[in-house]
Formats: C-alpha cells, sequence, structure tokens
C-alpha cells in the first residue's frame, strides 16, 4: 500500500572517511585502486575518490621509460586476427587457417576481386573467427593486416 504523501524514505549513508586512512595506507603501499576495493569492499571510483581526497596524487599508467604498463602485462582479452591464434603466450600462425590466409592474398594479387574471394571462401564452408560468414570485408581485413605477416 502508498504510503502518506509526507512520509519520507529513510537513507543511510556510509560514513567513507573512516575508510580513508586504510586507502591511503594500502594506495602507498603499492596497490591498485581494483586491489584496494575488494579489499575494504567499496567500489574503485570511490577508492578513487577517497586518494585523492587523502591528497595522493594517483600513479601513471606508464613506467619510467614512458611506456604504458598495461602495454607489458601480456595478451588481452581479444582474438588474434584469422589465421593466427594464441600459444604458448604468443601469436602463432594457426595450422589450419594461415593457409587460408595465404590464399586470401595469392587470389587478391592475381586480381580476383574481393566480394568473389568472400563467395568462394563461404562455399568451402570457412567462417570468421566470430563464426560468420565472410563478407569483403572480412576479406578486406585479412589483406590489410597480412601486410608482412604472409
Amino acid at each position: 500500500m502508498w504510503g502518506k504523501p509526507h512520509d519520507f524514505i529513510q537513507l543511510t549513508f556510509r560514513n567513507y572517511d573512516k575508510y580513508l586512512a586504510q586507502v591511503a595506507e594500502l594506495y602507498t603501499a603499492g596497490n591498485s585502486l581494483r586491489e584496494i576495493s575488494r579489499i575494504v569492499d567499496l567500489s574503485k571510483t570511490k577508492v578513487r575518490d577517497l586518494v585523492l581526497r587523502a591528497g595522493i596524487p594517483l600513479r601513471s599508467m606508464r613506467n619510467e621509460k614512458g611506456e604504458l604498463v598495461l602495454g607489458t602485462r601480456g595478451k588481452r582479452n581479444v582474438k588474434p586476427p584469422h589465421g593466427f591464434w594464441f600459444l604458448n603466450g604468443e601469436v602463432q600462425k594457426h595450422p589450419k587457417e594461415y593457409p587460408i590466409v595465404l590464399e586470401i592474398v595469392e587470389r587478391w594479387k592475381s586480381g580476383q576481386a574481393m566480394n568473389s574471394i568472400a563467395t568462394w571462401l563461404n562455399k568451402r564452408g570457412v567462417k570468421s573467427p566470430m563464426n560468420k560468414k565472410l563478407s569483403w570485408n572480412s576479406v578486406n581485413n585479412v589483406i590489410n593486416r597480412s601486410g608482412s605477416k604472409c
């Protein structure tokens, strides 16, 4: 049942200031914002706000050489280009897909249109890395990415 027009809903707020010292200590010890958010059970954004409120400058995403730190951590949650796969943490030629990439490039260099290459591949049952039919655009992407790899 609906309340009366002048009823108020009581909202409770957490006292975030009690986390300020703990968050500042964890951050200066080298923990990441995400790690701290798991430890103190606060959102990463709230942890970031507390670090800034404590007067601590945020660490850079770059190392001493100026390189992005994220780029040195290995593979990301992405698929490698068609014809390649991750093996032992490195991108390597896929034994079944790579010959198809070579065939695509050879047909394109001989003057065959991208649309006809895509039609030929679809008739052979070749799928994209997303398990869909190939289009002229996907053939174009394979050709552009193959550059020095073939």
